[in-house]
């Protein structure tokens, strides 16, 4: 036999023997087994897991900037988070908090001729904030104890930080060494604002739109999320996880935890129970649920809080997701037991998201929020239970095309739950039938 012959024969049985190989890595190999992450360690598991930081999943929702007699507002993340930087890099001194009796003396302390503001629609604790942003304004820790806020002034003009709480009209005040950072900030900057102002009798912390304002709409084709992604994110310990798909949910439990995917609806219903010590924070506590979802299932922040409930949506453009299915929303629910050393956590989500954008000219001119505002208490909305206006996009399939349509709406939040304008005049009216 010829030396070259000897060679393309060793050569085939090389190339049979590593086609074996790799059929049996893809076929029979342990890490593609069903019930795969029986095999895998904790180490590999947290490797493949794209954690998103804290910073970019509590960053505040909306900034303003105010200057003499004009402000404006904008929602433009990337903006948002060089300030929120830039308040972190800053150095505080004679840190206080204050409670005011009266509505005129709050908004009296609050009211600012130069300066920004940082909003949420979340009840941010104080505690919270510092530890996310690195923070540090000098309080004692008794006095920071159970203090939470809505907004972040920077005051320029008498060089004051300001942390607001309307509900309680509470003030955590601290002096700033300096604000030209943030002002060089935003002198440098491309973001997107709009002119807004405040009428204190209708809202204190309210920024209102006095011209119609014109939006983006976006298309996306969307996506439904594998559901290893939720599995791998929600339970402590997802390589010890057992399944059982005999009907037409797939359930997965491991001890005091569970996981039910409703196929039909593309739900995910988790459960299970968390220590309570005086440490306990839902925020840092919700937080480690959902770190792990990383940017798999679209930008992800803290849009409200409600009590014991997170409510974590999908971002477009730095505007909220709102969905009447729920798509791009996690709920996470904390719940007493009855045992002083735990509670129970349930944590509800969807597997559709919105992955691919798809390029749109199209534009939606919205009413100006001042004149949703004067309509809404024409038709017997009440001023203390109106409690914000914002900009959301509002989620809608194209049946059979798996593409989304994201529409520009006001959205109103009214005793403590969120309506779109629309959907809020149809309650207000349904309510006076009654």
């Amino acid at each position: 036999m010829k030396i070259s012959e000897r060679f393309v024969r060793f050569g085939l049985i090389l190339m049979i023997a590593v086609s074996f190989y790799l059929t049996y890595l893809i076929w029979l190999g342990p890490t593609n087994r069903d019930g795969t992450v029986e095999n895998q360690t904790d180490t590999e598991i947290q490797e493949n897991l794209n954690y998103k930081e804290a910073s970019d999943i509590f960053l505040p929702l909306r900034l303003a900037r105010i200057q003499e007699d004009s402000a404006a507002e904008t929602n433009t993340e990337s903006l948002i988070r060089k300030v929120q930087e830039e308040v972190a890099d800053a150095r505080y001194t004679d840190g206080q908090i204050r409670s005011y009796h009266t509505r005129e003396e709050f908004l009296e302390q609050s009211r600012m001729t130069d300066g920004i503001e940082l909003a949420y629609t979340a009840n941010m604790p104080i505690t919270d904030y510092m530890e996310t942003f690195h923070v540090n304004v000098p309080i004692e820790d008794q006095e920071a104890e159970g203090f939470s806020f809505f907004r972040v002034q920077l005051d320029f003009a008498r060089k004051k930080i300001r942390l607001l709480n309307s509900q309680t009209q509470t003030i955590l005040e601290a002096t700033i060494s300096s604000v030209t950072n943030i002002e060089n900030t935003l002198e440098d900057n491309s973001a997107e604002w709009i002119d807004v102002f405040r009428d204190e009798y209708l809202s204190s912390s309210q920024f209102f739109t006095s011209e119609p304002v014109k939006l983006k709409m976006y298309s996306y084709i969307s996506s439904t999320r594998p559901y290893t992604i939720f599995r791998d994110s929600f339970f402590s310990n997802p390589k010890n996880i057992r399944s059982s798909d005999g009907t037409a949910n797939l359930n997965l439990y491991d001890g005091s935890e569970s996981m039910t995917i409703q196929q039909n609806r593309q739900q995910v219903d988790f459960r299970g129970s968390v220590p309570l010590d005086e440490q306990f924070s839902i925020y840092e506590t919700s937080y480690r649920y959902i770190r792990g979802l990383g940017t798999n299932y679209g930008s992800m922040r803290l849009f409200d809080q409600k009590e014991q409930m997170m409510d974590y949506r999908i971002f477009v453009e730095g505007f909220p997701i709102f969905s009447e299915q729920d798509e791009g929303r996690i709920m996470v629910q904390f719940s007493e037991i009855g045992q002083t050393s735990q509670a129970n956590v349930e944590i509800t989500a969807n597997l559709n998201t919105i992955q691919v954008p798809i390029p749109s000219d199209q534009e939606v001119e919205l009413p100006a929020s001042y004149d949703v505002a004067q309509t809404l208490y024409g038709n017997g909305a009440e001023v203390g239970r109106l409690e914000a206006i914002i900009v959301g996009y509002s989620w809608k399939n194209l049946q059979d095309t798996g593409v989304v349509d994201l529409q520009p709406d006001w959205y109103i939040e009214y005793d403590d739950a969120w309506y779109s304008y629309e959907g809020l005049l149809k309650h207000l009216q349904e309510g006076e039938e009654q």
